[in-house]
């Protein structure tokens, strides 16, 4: 009745998926480690740089090995806290020594020995993020090679590459910029991590009760996770500052002064300025490609699919909705909707079901027994729960059971679809979308706006309004004095449909 294969879309957003989420996790690493390069190297040379790579590899293999362990142990929470608080410890430690000027040979050990624990603490935290990711959301759902792994591997390693291409750029940009600048861009990354770092902390210690729970400490909380999807747009800017400095500080020969050199030293100038202007492309570009992809992903791919406004209809006197075969024998959905006396937007559609081999008109409501009211999309011959993207074959709309959509009853009147609102006013409860309307109070029949009404009251799943509490204290003693025997809504209740008695 419905199929479960994951469509190209899907494929191609958990690819991107990958792809962002190795970003957000690794572009502070790479940002960071390159900024350290460029402090340390022109003073330690290549080989005695070369430490600080170790301690990256250090601290990849710890954050990769710390998260399925803390899940195996159930300790994920207070593997969690102790993983970014020691990165928290080891930024701040590393940024309070940064102003220090002093040449003695402690002060630079103690220096340096503060860098490499900062990059190891700052891949061990990557690698954990990334890592619980990978283990929330599989690479595949199946354990042989298919093209959903192999798209995600994908996203993985375009994301590894653009972040080892940072690294040596960052890190050549800061070294022909000046020493203070590139200080105090270690210093911005380093306090914006700690403020995220900080959040975790805190509120793993309150999920632990190792702290009170306090409305400051939940407001901070809050804060941060609310703005956290900026810092790795505001990471990339950091580079694009650096880029900036660098086209801005870098030496270009004048043309009286390529006049006065050597026909050699002219060319090797005017190869320098070539090859500085292209670290400067390269950085721009990675700026650019990694924020156009950031900005893809959170405007366009993560956005929930909405369905189309539906046609509002109205009830003739008689109570009949009635719409033409013609119009809905397309192939196509077509959706409209009514609101009920209480202010229900019910939403149904009508799609020809026959795949052109006839007119049989499938009538159901925009609602899943399991899902809710979120609705259905059309792709070709398929219809898509929004809700949990499983996709149902057109023939079998009209029919009840798993994500079908809910089943209207309709009656065929020569070439007309005919739905009463007694029937739509019937699945009103599978819906949560509620619209303001004029309704009168049933005890004292006075009309009031439903969206303003201060008194209102549920019985048998419709509801009610009143002008005073003495009134709905009226309906509430004697429901059928004012109403009348009155059949009651459906309710969606854990997939089953049930009446209210």
């Amino acid at each position: 009745m419905f199929s479960l294969r994951i469509n190209k879309e899907q494929m191609e957003k958990s690819m991107l998926s990958y792809l962002v989420h190795f970003l957000h996790a690794f572009i502070s690493l790479s940002l960071l480690t390159g900024l350290l390069l460029a402090l340390w190297r022109p003073a330690r040379g290549e080989k005695g740089a070369a430490p600080l790579f170790y301690s990256l590899a250090a601290g990849l293999v710890i954050g990769a090995a710390v998260n399925p362990v803390a899940l195996r142990l159930e300790t994920a929470t207070g593997a969690r806290v102790l993983l970014f608080g020691v990165a928290a410890v080891a930024a701040l430690a590393h940024a309070a020594l940064l102003p220090v000027m002093r040449k003695g040979r402690a002060v630079v050990l103690v220096k340096w020995w503060g860098a490499l624990f900062l990059a190891a603490a700052l891949a061990a935290v990557a690698a954990y993020s990334f890592v619980g990711h990978v283990s929330e959301q599989a690479l595949t759902a199946v354990t042989v090679l298919n093209t959903e792994l192999i798209l995600n591997v994908a996203g993985v390693l375009v994301g590894m590459g653009l972040m080892v291409l940072l690294v040596p750029v960052v890190a050549h940009l800061g070294e022909k910029s000046t020493r203070r600048l590139v200080c105090w861009l270690v210093l911005i990354s380093s306090l914006l991590l700690v403020a995220q770092w900080a959040a975790d902390v805190l509120l793993g210690l309150m999920r632990l009760e190792m702290m009170q729970l306090t409305s400051l400490r939940l407001s901070f909380v809050a804060k941060v996770t609310k703005y956290l999807y900026v810092l790795p747009y505001l990471q990339a800017l950091l580079v694009a500052l650096l880029s900036a400095a660098f086209f801005l500080r870098r030496q270009t020969p004048s043309a009286e002064e390529l006049q006065g050199m050597q026909k050699a030293e002219r060319r090797k100038a005017r190869s320098r300025v070539v090859f500085e202007l292209r670290w400067f492309k390269w950085a721009i570009s990675s700026v650019c490609f990694v924020i156009a992809i950031f900005l893809y992903y959170d405007l366009h791919a993560t956005r929930p699919r909405k369905i189309t406004p539906p046609t509002m209809l109205t009830p003739d006197a008689s109570g009949q909705i009635r719409i033409k075969i013609a119009q809905v024998n397309d192939g196509k959905l077509h959706r409209y909707a009514m609101v009920t006396d209480d202010g229900h937007v019910v939403r149904f559609f009508l799609v020809n079901r026959s795949l052109g081999q006839g007119n049989k008109i499938g009538v159901v409501y925009d609602a899943c027994m399991l899902c809710g009211d979120m609705g259905y999309l059309q792709e070709k011959n398929e219809i898509i729960c929004i809700a949990c993207n499983v996709r149902i074959f057109l023939p079998s709309i009209g029919k009840a059971g798993g994500c079908n959509p809910i089943p209207l009853a309709h009656n065929i009147q020569g070439d007309e679809v005919v739905v009463t609102s007694a029937e739509l006013d019937k699945g009103a409860r599978y819906f949560s979308e509620v619209v303001s309307r004029k309704v009168k109070d049933p005890v004292s029949g006075k009309e009031l706006e439903s969206g303003k009404a201060r008194y209102r009251h549920d019985y048998k799943g419709r509801t009610y309004f009143f002008e005073s509490e003495e009134s709905g204290e009226k309906f509430l003693k004697s429901p059928e004095t004012y109403l009348g025997q009155q059949q009651s809504r459906f309710y969606r209740t854990d997939g089953f449909q049930s009446q209210v008695n």
